[in-house]
């Protein structure tokens, strides 16, 4: 056995030795790759896979707890979730957490609805105290359920129940702490949403009797949905409304004047200036139909006229006499005069046109814009004037249109104010910045990818001239040379027989080897 296996090790190094250097880089480093991907693999795949042991979180205290445990009965585990989970391997999680429930841990799991299913021997009261617990414990998973919600606490208030009327019952009230992840900041919506889910989950409990806070005692109110959601976040919504109008300005002008100086030769930059006030008017208007008399409708028209002839007092009696007498005015006797009386009254009733308007102006409106663009001149030359004009007559209608809201006409020396047009060589190109990259997760997989398809690639090239090579070397010990006699042909002198057999006595004297091949390349084809 010991000598076939020296024989065996002598083979190899002597096969070895026959290799060329190159050869035997590539076929070392190809060994040395592939044991170090057998050894990582080794060392992965006997890592144990973690399970957390509850899918609920934890207090710190139910996780110094079990941590205690676990290092007691030497288990290795992780604590993940900034302290409120810890995962054991899977092989002995559910040995752990039997383990850990014989000994009455976790012990503030809280009250689940199982406990219901036999009440007997319980009094009101203790039952009271269970329905509150279990219903603290319920709302508190419920609200932990919610983005950016890490924990919470509540405490429920709730009304005795009593036989008598009163003129004010009584009602429950809730007290809750969220403890908020860091880095998270719950906005106006979700805070509505939870002061909803308590006031939902407990009967008689309205929204004005429950109390929210975080873990930093900051109160976080609620507001109605008529109202605004809070100064922060209504500038918040304004610079994205604003930076959103003047992205799309800049696309705009970089796409029509990069298409025709060229993409890394025009830069833009656009600031505006706008109007977030929200106006509701109601307008309550009267024109007439004739605008041009200024006139109504004629709905209904009357006219009176009354006459008077002859001798006698007039209607209405004698000015300053009798009923109208008048100290120191000289009255007239009536006897031998003649009077006259006549009496006109005209009435016209006139329609206009009555008009109620409700207006409410949008709070988006652009005061004032500015544009101001970078071009770079063509190498060696400048940009003619012709071509700045045109550039300036783009950005002039584009701040026309964008201004029209305002109902003033600007002139162009208005215009010109509002934009600019640099015309300078650039320090640096105009670049995109791109959002998507490959993680260095990724880069590695791939290149751990690559050296291993590297790897088969070479190792697949060395097999396929291994095994050519073993061919040639089977058929070789198959038909081993042996020392031929060319037997003496009669030839004619110049013929083509004779050249031909000088020839295959030039090659069996200079190359035997290939003179064999060629020999059995004649024999198989006979």
């Amino acid at each position: 056995m010991n000598e076939r296996l020296a024989v065996y090790k002598e083979q190899a190094l002597a096969k070895w030795n026959q290799l060329p250097n190159k050869q035997k880089w590539m076929i070392s480093g190809i060994a040395l790759f592939l044991l170090l991907s057998l050894g990582l693999y080794i060392f992965i795949a006997s890592q144990p896979v973690y399970k957390p042991l509850y899918n609920q979180r934890l207090s710190e205290q139910e996780i110094g707890i079990i941590k205690q445990e676990l290092d007691g009965q030497k288990i290795p585990y992780r604590i993940t979730d900034n302290g409120t989970s810890i995962e054991v391997p899977e092989k002995v999680a559910q040995d752990v957490i039997v383990d850990l429930a014989a000994q009455g841990i976790p012990s503030q799991a809280g009250i689940n609805a199982e406990i219901f299913s036999n009440t007997l021997g319980v009094t009101d009261r203790q039952f009271d105290v269970m329905k509150k617990e279990a219903l603290q414990q319920e709302l508190r998973k419920m609200l932990e359920r919610v983005k950016g919600v890490r924990s919470a606490q509540v405490m429920i208030t709730l009304p005795q129940e009593s036989v008598w009327v009163t003129e004010t019952p009584e009602e429950a009230t809730a007290s809750v702490i969220v403890d908020v992840e860091p880095g998270t900041r719950l906005d106006q919506k979700q805070i509505n949403s939870l002061y909803l889910l308590v006031s939902r989950s407990v009967p008689k409990l309205s929204p004005e009797n429950i109390t929210i806070s975080d873990q930093y005692s900051n109160l976080l109110d609620r507001t109605d949905g008529n109202e605004t959601e809070g100064n922060l976040t209504a500038y918040e919504q304004q610079e994205r409304i604003k930076a959103d109008v003047e992205k799309k300005i800049q696309q705009n002008l970089y796409t029509l004047l990069g298409t025709i100086m060229g993409r890394d030769k025009v830069i833009v930059h656009t600031f505006i200036s706008m109007n977030f006030d929200k106006e509701n008017r109601v307008e309550n208007l009267v024109e007439a139909p004739d605008k041009e008399n200024n006139e109504g409708l004629i709905i209904s028209s009357q006219r009176l006229s009354k006459t008077f002839s002859g001798q006698g007092a007039p209607p209405g009696g004698i000015a300053g006499t009798g009923a109208n007498d008048t100290p120191g005015y000289p009255g007239s006797t009536p006897q031998g005069s003649n009077s006259q009386y006549e009496e006109l009254n005209d009435t016209i009733n006139r329609e206009v046109n009555r008009i109620t308007r409700n207006i409410s102006m949008s709070p988006y409106k652009i005061d004032d814009i500015t544009i101001n663009v970078g071009v770079e001149p063509p190498e060696g030359g400048q940009l003619d004037e012709q071509t700045i004009e045109g550039i300036r007559q783009v950005l002039r209608n584009v701040v026309r249109v964008t201004l029209s809201d305002k109902g003033i006409e600007l002139t162009q020396e208005e215009l010109d104010k509002h934009i600019s047009v640099l015309p300078r060589p650039f320090s640096g190109k105009v670049t995109v910045e791109n959002t998507g990259f490959l993680s260095p997760a990724l880069l590695y997989g791939t290149g751990a990818v690559a050296l291993l398809a590297l790897g088969a690639v070479a190792y697949l090239i060395y097999r396929r001239r291994n095994q050519a090579k073993q061919q040639v070397e089977e058929l070789e010990d198959a038909l081993p040379m042996q020392p031929m006699e060319i037997p003496d042909l009669a030839y004619q002198e110049d013929s083509d027989q004779t050249v031909v057999r000088k020839q295959l006595e030039k090659l069996a004297r200079s190359k035997p080897d290939e003179f064999v091949v060629l020999l059995r390349t004649w024999l198989a084809e006979d």
